[in-house]
Order: C-alpha cells, then structure tokens, then sequence
C-alpha cells in the first residue's frame, strides 16, 4: 500500500509540475525530406511536449520516428518549418550551436547504446562531460557519477572495466548514465528495451523512469505495450501527416529512411 501511495503521489506531483510548466517543446509547421524528389516523412503541423513530461511515442519500424528523434537532436535539420526546445529557436540555430546546446541540455539513450568498446566505463560517461563543457569541477562530477552508478545499481568496479566487457544489461545502465551525467532537461530514448524480455524490460522501465527525474522524456517505441508507463502517449501516425507516404516509395527510400 505504501508503494502504491508514493507511486500516486509522485505521479500527482509530476502532472501539477507540467501543468504549471512552458513546453519544452514546440514543433510548428515541420517537414522532412531526405531528398528534394521524395514526399516528406515527417509533416507535423504542431505539437508541443510540457516540461518534465513523459511521453511514450508509437508507430511501426519505418514509420519515421527515428527521424523525428533525430531533428529534435539536431542531427537532421527540418525541410521546412521550426523546432523549439526549452525555450530556444533550435532548429535556427547553427551546426555548432546545435551541437553545444544538444551537449548540455539533451541526453539520449540509444537502441544500441553507442558506448565506445575500447574505452572504460568511466571513459564513456566522462566524455559526454566533456563535450558539455560545463566546467563542473572533477570532485563533484566524480560524486555525480558515483551517484548515477548507486542509482542505477551498477558495482563502483565496473567504471574501470572496458564497455565491451559488459554484460547487455550493464551496458544499458551505463548509457543511462552516460545520457544523465549533465542532468538534461530533455531525455530522449531510441527502441531500448527491443532485446530484452518482458521480465528485464519491466525492470529497466522502473529504473529509467526513477532516474529521469523532472526531465522531459520522448521514449519511442514500436511496442505499445510500453504505454502504461508514461503520461502521455501518441503515435507517429497521429503526428505526421505524411507517415502514409512511405509505403509508397518502394525502392526509392533511403537507407537511412528505411530505419527510420
């Protein structure tokens, strides 16, 4: 009963925060093509996620929401239209303004985790530090780590062990770490749980959304089994308009498209 008390609680807690809260994020008018022949994959008119949300995003694979992910990252830049994050005009901003705002305010959790197999534990996290340039002093980023590592039931051993040397679940933990050594505001999540079963996903699931805090989070998703964790769910197909334009274009769609 106490459980299900402090579960409610911080629930209610979370909805009076993102109801007192500005969005942090306003896509307007967004499209995406990949070349200048192609429909768009992504045509959004608009959509706005509150801060401290979490919203579990849907659709099959191709459906364009890697895509998605990738223009709120900065990694793509919109055909057309604007995307605002925290406030600020994003998707204007220039290639190394994207990148140095990504660093310090966006962390990301991806599908295959993305750690670097020849670097330590440490190595990996501390890089995305780096990049942030925060000039957080080594005392306090090492208890921060330290933190992370408690929370995310992870041995102070394993900062030494190579990435590569981890079990899948270890290596999962550590680029959860890794995404929330800045404390981000925003937290996006790219397919991860896609290899695990039910049992192991249920775990990460409760361990993600405890150490997410007050961040924004986008989880996507082909499984819609994921649903009852979050807030707020919405499929790819609700927010694009063009998500039926893919199956129409056979072999002319990209690789990179195809992933999406």
């Amino acid at each position: 009963m106490n459980t299900i008390n402090k579960n409610n609680s911080t629930h209610s807690q979370r909805k009076a925060l993102i109801e007192e809260c500005n969005p942090a994020i306003e896509v307007s008018n967004l499209q995406f093509s990949y070349t200048k022949e192609s429909p768009p994959v992504i045509d959004i008119k608009a959509w706005q996620v509150s801060q401290g949300e979490h919203v579990f995003l849907s659709g099959p694979s191709g459906s364009g929401k890697s895509t998605l992910l990738n223009l709120l990252c900065g990694t793509l830049t919109p055909t057309q239209g604007d995307i605002a994050l925290l406030a600020q005009p994003f998707s204007a901003l220039s290639n190394r303004q994207r990148d140095k705002f990504r660093a310090r305010n966006i962390g990301v959790v991806f599908q295959q985790f993305n750690l670097i197999p020849y670097l330590s534990v440490a190595q990996n996290i501390n890089a995305a530090v780096y990049f942030a340039n925060t000039n957080v002093g080594k005392t306090a980023a090492d208890a921060k780590l330290r933190d992370l590592l408690d929370k995310l039931q992870l041995p102070s051993h394993v900062l030494h062990a190579k990435a590569d040397a981890l079990s899948i679940g270890q290596q999962q933990r550590v680029a959860i770490a890794r995404a929330l050594i800045n404390d981000p505001q925003l937290l996006i999540v790219d397919e991860p749980t896609s290899a695990l079963d039910t049992d192991a996903r249920d775990s990460f699931m409760s361990l993600l959304k405890d150490v997410a805090g007050e961040s924004t989070m986008i989880f996507v998703s082909h499984d819609k089994a994921m649903e009852s964790y979050f807030d707020r769910h919405c499929s790819i197909k609700e927010l694009s308009l063009s998500t039926n334009h893919i199956k129409t274009l056979g072999d002319n769609v990209p690789k990179a498209q195809e992933r999406a």
